[in-house]
């Protein structure tokens, strides 16, 4: 009567925590999904457990009802405990249950449940109690003790992964289950496991992570305005890069023909202009999954502070120093600090070295893609400046073999062009004698998530996103920005969450950065890049298998075929858009 009491006081709390738990709405993870059947597993067990009371003390005569609630009160003991080691599986090596997984575990689970229902079993009545024993009780004695060195191997090599408040269950089930485990061994008529489990399953509600989902759906609006505005940047100045190129490109090449002094002013000007829309507007060229990434972290205000000290206390009195460092410069990135540090220092030394008075000027500009920091530096003086032959010839020479010795700590500019080409960055070079020179540099750099909170905020916003059931994420690559605004905006109507771009390279870069699409949309030709190219790209990665749309004008429609066997799922023809794309939807989402 001593153990029935506790299971029904159990039960009643097990109802309440039920109640609440499902009525809230929850972020699916693989920790609550585990969660659920295991509250749901104890739920059940405790009504069995009382179920089987009633039979043994008003129904013992009935040796099939007494057997099947018996092996069913094992059956549980056995489930209850093998959910449970999966949820400490899952909270100390954070691994999501993949499908290979899920088959294992089940025919593991339905070979002993199987085992359970044929091993025998023994029921005994005396004056000293009831309770079963036999084969059957052993084996799942043995399997709990199995499951426990197991759980206890997962806190040894796991222990600081785990938060200290998802310690508490585990620590209560180690110690007092393995207690109970023992005195109901020894005085089986004890029926005390079952309330311990409930005590573990109920503290567990307290320790789940299940963030507050409202706070979660802010956020989550809140990261869909800024993807857009960022977006839409992107685009922005992406187009303006294209429409400048075809004209400087034009005007260098008209002055490369003459030999005059005007000419060749033209010509570097020029140069300088497509540095500018190639290397700094150009932010199709932020692929981080392109650049040469060094597991080097440092703090890049902390460098060009100390680039800055350095130079004040080299330059004379009569030189004013002017510092500009933009206000979102990130915390940290990755990249080649001791390289970066010798090539300001080596083109603020050229000015300190060919100024006399006036000014040195060191300003630091950013921009911001995903995961990528563009840092547009510019170093200005008023010094004697450079010929135009010399800024010719710094800018035209072949640049040095990624061999050459930079151990020295000061470079000339030649060799700090071909550093910062080793670096993956852009150099430019713009002066006139006694003018004064600007030096231009521009370095990509990979961000380095500094704050471990703002990691699990975007995990969290990751697992609320794959909750929400309002539409399928779908990327669109189209380089002509009207057809690519009304696809967007016709998708959106159908409930989609649309990312769109004007160039190829982003919708690779996206899904590097672990970004979750159910459908892209790849306009067929673009003046950067092919969807065939793309196509390829993506196809690089053999775990990749998101459906592939191309768009194609419908004098294209003869290689259909073609498209098809290249690995393309379907295609769209620009003549009935709408059209299409509502078939597209229905095949594939």
């Amino acid at each position: 009567m001593v153990g029935v009491s506790f299971s029904i006081c159990s039960l009643c709390f097990v109802v309440i925590i039920c109640f609440f738990y499902f009525r809230k709405q929850r972020v699916k993870s693989t920790e609550n999904n585990v969660y659920a059947v295991l509250i749901i597993c104890n739920l059940f067990g405790l009504i069995f457990d009382i179920l089987v009371y009633i039979a043994f003390t008003y129904f013992f005569n009935n040796s099939i009802l007494i057997m099947f609630f018996s092996k069913m009160s094992l059956i549980y003991y056995f489930s209850w405990l093998a959910i449970f080691t999966l949820y400490i599986f899952v909270i100390s090596f954070g691994k999501t249950i993949t499908k290979q997984l899920k088959t294992f575990l089940l025919l593991f689970y339905l070979a002993c449940v199987f085992a359970i229902i044929l091993l025998p079993l023994s029921i005994h009545n005396g004056e000293d109690g009831v309770f079963n024993y036999g084969i059957a009780t052993n084996f799942v004695y043995v399997m709990s003790s199995i499951f426990i060195i197991f759980i206890l191997y997962c806190l040894f090599i796991n222990f600081k992964r785990i938060k200290k408040t998802r310690f508490l269950p585990l620590f209560v089930f180690i110690i007092f289950g393995s207690i109970v485990m023992v005195i109901q061994f020894l005085n089986p008529t004890l029926l005390l496991l079952i309330t311990a489990e409930a005590i573990v399953t109920c503290l567990m509600y307290h320790t789940v992570e299940n963030p507050d989902v409202k706070i979660m759906e802010e956020l989550y609006k809140n990261k869909r305005i800024i993807e857009s505005n960022a977006e839409s940047t992107s685009n922005f100045l992406f187009k303006l890069s294209q429409d400048m190129k075809s004209s400087v490109n034009e005007i260098n090449l008209i002055s490369s023909k003459k030999t005059n002094e005007d000419l060749m002013k033209i010509n570097i000007l020029g140069k300088n202009l497509n540095h500018i829309i190639n290397d700094t507007l150009d932010v199709s060229s932020m692929a981080s999954m392109n650049e040469k990434v060094y597991n080097s972290k440092y703090n890049p205000k902390n460098l060009f502070d100390e680039v800055k000290g350095m130079t004040e206390n080299k330059k004379s009195r009569n030189i004013k120093f002017e510092y500009n460092l933009c206000s979102n410069i990130p915390q940290y990135v990755y990249g080649d600090s001791i390289k970066v540090k010798q090539i300001l220092s080596s083109v603020l030394e050229n000015s300190i070295k060919h100024t006399k008075e006036g000014f040195i000027s060191f300003d630091v500009n950013t921009i911001i893609k995903y995961d990528t920091c563009r840092f547009n530096i510019d170093i200005t003086d008023s010094g004697e400046g450079i010929s135009l032959d010399k800024v010719n010839e710094i800018l035209s020479l072949e640049l040095l073999p990624e061999e050459s010795n930079y151990d020295k700590s000061i470079l000339d500019l030649i060799n700090v062009r071909s550093l910062v080409n080793q670096i993956g960055g852009s150099f430019m070079i713009k002066s006139e004698k006694n003018k004064g020179t600007m030096v231009n540099i521009v370095l990509d750099q990979k961000i380095y998530e500094a704050s471990h909170q703002n990691k699990e905020i975007n995990k969290k916003l990751t697992l609320y996103e794959s909750t929400l059931n309002k539409g399928s994420n779908i990327m669109v690559v189209d380089d002509d920005a009207k057809e690519l605004s009304d696809i967007k905006k016709y998708l959106e109507t159908k409930g989609m969450h649309v990312s769109s771009s004007l160039y190829g390279k982003d919708a690779l870069q996206k899904l590097n950065e672990n970004y979750k699409f159910d459908l892209i949309i790849l306009d067929d030709e673009t003046n950067t890049d092919s969807a065939l190219t793309v196509l390829r790209e993506l196809q690089k990665n053999k775990s990749f298998n998101i459906p592939v749309i191309v768009m194609i004008n419908d004098n294209k429609e003869f290689i259909k075929k073609h498209y098809l066997k290249d690995g393309f799922t379907d295609i769209i023809k620009k003549s009935d858009l709408k059209k299409e794309l509502d078939r597209i939807l229905n095949e594939n989402l």
